[in-house]
């Protein structure tokens, strides 16, 4: 059994950050029934990579979940929308402001049709505030949050994050704003309207730098891969690439200089301490010690520190992360047959229960799989099915 088995929830959601909110509901056993336009599905169906027609980019953030496709613009569609809603414990949306009036479905009206609906919003600015009415993408939000200023080197540009960050943080914060409101209906029968906004995700992580700005009116500057106060705290080169070290005690200094055969570096009195090593660092320091890594790979030197118990591993590819053992003992590589790409390989479920699990064992929907299962549930005829089918009001897959 896993734990949100009987929840069910109406999915409006689209693209990214919406859609990895309730691809994890999924995956811990909630009933996830997407509603897609007739004729074009979720915006992400046409993402690469892709497989002939078919985006396993979709197949990922919506592995698990079913497909109705129907025109929610017309009356009979909306007509079904609300008898999908009726006995739904929750509903997601991440459309730009404005576009679920435009369909009658506010949480005001949405909550006269069931008054213990969990309505869950995500967009780019939130529910509120004046910039509520702008359309919010990745790049612009990780501008917008300081994320990019406290990104690159010091001398270089503000550089964003390399994957879509605030969409996958916003959608994990919706995750869990979900189960939280959910906890709440079981304890009060309340259901309740949650907002959450990538803007804040992303300011959200920005550490110690508000604070510092707060208490001494200072920008943090921008450090690269370096870390103040700690040396080497740096991505080193190797002869096949680069490797981050980690370095924060003067005794893991001695361990990593002897780890490397680099005795006479750590005799150095001008290197002896952190405060010394962070002085030294760019005017030599560094430059010797990459005399060293230069000449050795990036998982010879992962080896020889981790024997010698000291933070650093090889800067690895993508390739390479899928490669390790540790990425595959913890199942975090799952391969699943999928009706339009066939056999995929996907990441795996973060979260790890002792209890209760989560999983997943079916790639995404066909567009419009499920449509004639979820209106002979709520009533409809197999004539009044192929009535809307020939009104281009629905569409079967």
């Amino acid at each position: 059994m896993k734990p949100l088995d009987g929840i069910k929830v109406v999915d409006f959601t689209q693209a990214h950050a919406g859609s990895l909110a309730t691809m994890i509901l999924a995956d811990f056993g909630a009933e996830v029934i997407k509603i897609e336009r007739a004729g074009v599905g979720d915006m992400a169906r046409y993402w690469v990579p892709m497989k002939g027609d078919d985006s396993a980019y979709y197949t990922y953030l919506n592995r698990g979940k079913k497909s109705i496709s129907l025109n929610a613009a017309s009356p009979e569609g909306k007509e079904i929308l609300v008898k999908l809603i009726k006995d739904a414990d929750v509903l997601c949306e991440n459309f730009k402001l404005g576009s679920m009036e435009r369909m009658g479905l506010t949480y005001e009206e949405v909550k006269e049709i069931n008054p213990t609906i969990i309505y869950a919003s995500l967009n780019g600015f939130g529910q509120t505030g004046p910039m509520k009415n702008t359309i919010g993408l990745d790049l612009q939000l990780q501008a917008m949050s300081g994320l990019m200023d406290r990104t690159g080197f010091p001398d270089g540009a503000p550089t964003k994050a390399g994957p879509a960050m605030g969409d996958q943080l916003s959608g994990t914060y919706m995750a869990m704003a979900i189960n939280l409101a959910l906890v709440h209906k079981r304890k009060t029968g309340e259901g309740q309207r949650i907002d959450i906004s990538i803007l804040d995700s992303l300011f959200s992580i920005l550490e110690a730098a508000p604070m510092t700005y707060c208490l001494t009116g200072e920008v943090p500057e921008r450090v690269g891969n370096s870390y103040l106060g700690i040396s080497p705290y740096d991505a080193l080169e190797a002869k096949d690439g680069y490797v981050a070290v980690g370095i924060s005690t003067d005794r893991q200094w001695g361990k990593f200089c002897t780890a490397l055969g680099m005795d006479e570096i750590g005799a150095d009195e001008r290197y002896k301490t952190n405060e010394l090593r962070g002085i030294h660092y760019e005017t030599g320091l560094k430059d010797k010690i990459e005399a060293v890594t230069k000449t050795m790979s990036k998982f010879d030197i992962e080896a020889k520190l981790r024997d010698a118990r000291l933070a650093g591993a090889a800067v690895y590819t993508v390739a390479d992360a899928m490669a390790s053992d540790q990425i595959k003992e913890r199942e975090m590589l799952q391969t699943v047959t999928d009706k339009a790409l066939g056999e995929v390989t996907m990441p795996g479920t973060v979260i790890k229960m002792s209890e209760t699990p989560g999983g997943y064992t079916e790639g995404a929907p066909l567009l419009g799989e499920n449509t004639t299962e979820y209106l002979t549930q709520i009533g409809y005829s197999a004539e009044e099915i192929a009535a809307l089918v020939e009104k281009k009001i629905i569409e079967l897959a």
